[in-house]
This record gives structure tokens, sequence and C-alpha cells, in this order.
């Protein structure tokens, strides 16, 4: 690997560690804050959505970040036809889940679900106005940018989560805490990335990108309904508070490693993209943080499996022993 490509993926990959450290930690305390002024039946009720909103959420890129960071030359036309394409499918995808609230409430026997619904899809209206932009600061694999947008935006929102929280909200607290979370961080996007979207739009140009995004897409939606699919089964078949103990575990298991591969895979597919017309040299690359993430992964999801009861006491309370299980065999599952 060149030096220049070797040093900027090197410098990336730090920010990238210091913006997946700090919002992991960030989201871990106030998580463990919350857990303890709330009950695991209003995380549950929350785990109940979490497909729709992922799934929305997918629609909204529908691959096209990932194609812009793809396309070499990207033009003026091609950013700002995404831009606008995205809000209008992101409008359109919650103005739908809105019209579908009473039928997911039905399904769960729920009617709580019905106001929540609504008021969680103003998370996908906000994000569509913001992908463009982290998209473009991901490109230009800057993400000293986008570590400082993640922190004030975790940080933020999270304050306002407690406070609510504090002030006997109950799971609205977590709603608000959601959606404050992704205004602010489009809001930090905006302030801090300079790129302006021009009156320019092309059909043309979506076409094109949409060859390699739809893909993308597709691959996507599947990976979402299979990530989040137990929330459905889970708070179909059970109750929400059991939910919300699987929903606790998941997150407590996912933390380390997730906080990992998500700081590897940010970092590599931009740098991946930059020398695509070499698949040798990606090659090697592919393989290197492939073995660095088993190397990492391995050891921890070990130890998270030996630790968990006194992990959840300590930190949740005897409130949450009832997702210790749930803890211990999705770390084990998580060794693969």
């Amino acid at each position: 690997m060149p030096n220049s490509l070797k040093s900027e993926t090197l410098y990336a990959l730090s920010w990238s560690f210091v913006e997946a450290i700090g919002l992991q930690s960030v989201r871990f305390v106030i998580g463990i804050i919350l857990a303890r002024l709330l009950v695991p039946e209003q995380f549950g009720l929350i785990a109940m959505l979490y497909v729709f909103i992922a799934l929305a959420n997918t629609l909204i890129e529908s691959g096209f970040g990932t194609a812009l960071i793809q396309r070499r030359n990207a033009t003026p036309i091609d950013t700002c036809s995404i831009f606008y394409f995205n809000i209008v499918v992101g409008l359109a995808a919650a103005g739908l889940l809105c019209l579908v609230a009473p039928l997911i409430a039905a399904f769960y026997n729920r009617a709580i679900l019905t106001p929540l619904t609504r008021a969680m899809s103003l998370i996908i209206v906000i994000n569509s106005f913001g992908m463009v932009q982290g998209t473009i600061l991901a490109k230009q694999i800057d993400f000293k940018t986008l570590t400082k947008v993640s922190l004030l935006a975790g940080g933020l929102s999270g304050i306002i989560g407690i406070v609510l929280a504090s002030a006997d909200f109950g799971v609205w607290s977590i709603v608000v805490q959601q959606v404050s979370g992704s205004l602010f961080q489009t809001v930090f996007l905006w302030l801090f990335n300079p790129w302006r979207p021009a009156l320019l739009f092309s059909f043309n140009s979506l076409r094109e990108m949409f060859g390699f995004g739809s893909r993308l897409l597709v691959s996507g939606l599947l990976n979402q309904i299979f990530e989040n699919i137990y929330y459905v089964v889970i708070g179909k078949l059970f109750s929400a508070t059991d939910l919300g103990f699987f929903t606790r575990a998941k997150t407590l298991q996912e933390l380390p490693s997730y906080t990992v591969s998500g700081m590897v895979g940010r970092v590599t597919f931009p740098v991946f993209s930059s020398i695509q017309d070499d698949p040798a040299r990606m090659k090697r690359g592919l393989k290197k943080a492939l073995t660095f993430l088993v190397l990492v992964n391995f050891p921890m999801m070990i130890g998270v499996a030996m630790v968990a009861r006194p992990l959840v006491v300590v930190l949740l309370t005897e409130r949450w022993v009832g997702c210790i299980p749930y803890l211990q065999l999705l770390s084990l599952a998580g060794v693969t």
C-alpha cells in the first residue's frame, strides 16, 4: 500500500476509533441511566418498531449513499439528485408508516403503538435531509468531522432523554431521545459540512447509480429483516417485558463487537473504493481487515458471556436479571 494511502487510512482509522469508542461509551452510559429509570416493558414497546424504522431508513438510502462513495467522478448533478430523491422517499416512507400505524398496533395488540409509530416516523424524514452530507464526509474520509457530529448528537439527545425519564415521561422519553438524536445529527452535518444542494436533478444520473445501488438496497433490506425479525417474533408471541430483556441483552452483546466492526467497516469501504481497479490490493486489504476482526471479536464475546450475571446486576440492577440468559446465548452466538 502506498505511503500516502496508508497514512490516510491510519489517520481515518484513528478518528473512526475515537468516534466508535466515544459514541458507544456515550450510548452505553445513557442506556444504563435510562435502564435504571425506566422498566423493561417500555424498551420492549420501542423495540417492536425497530424493523419498520430500519427498513424505512434503508429505503431512504436506496443504495445511493454507497453508490456515491463508490463513484469516482461524482458530479454536482449526481449529488443533488440523490439529495432530493432521498427527501421524497423519506416523506413517502414516513407517510406510509403513519398510515399503517393502527395496523402495527393491532398486530401487537398494543394501542399505544399507534402514536409511538407516528412519532418515530419523524426520524425517517429527518435522516433523509442529512444522508448526503454524511456520505460526502465519509467519501472524503473525514472521520474527524463525523466524530464530532456523532458525539455531540448522541450526548445532547441522551441528556434530553434522561431528563424526560426522570420526569416520568416513560416510553416517550426514549422516543424524544431518538428523534432528537436524528435531528441533532442532521443539523450538525449541515453546520460542519459546507456542501449545499443546488437546483439540479437528473433521472439519468439516478438510473446510472441505481445499477450499483439496487443490489446494495436489496442486500440492505434483507439484512435489516434478518437483524430485526427477532423483535417482531418476540413482541408478537411474548410480552413487551420479555422483548425489553432481549433488547437490552442484544445491546450489551453488540456494544464491543459492533464498535470494532463498525469502526473498520466505515473506513475500509471508502479506502477500498479508491483502489477498486486493483483487485489484488483489495484482496490483501480485505484479508487483513477480516483477520483483525476475528482476532478481536472472539475473546470479547467469550468474556461477555462469562461475566454476564455480574455485568447485568451491577450496571442495570436486579430489575434486569431476566436478560442474563439472553446475553449469554447472544454472546456465544456472536463468537461466530
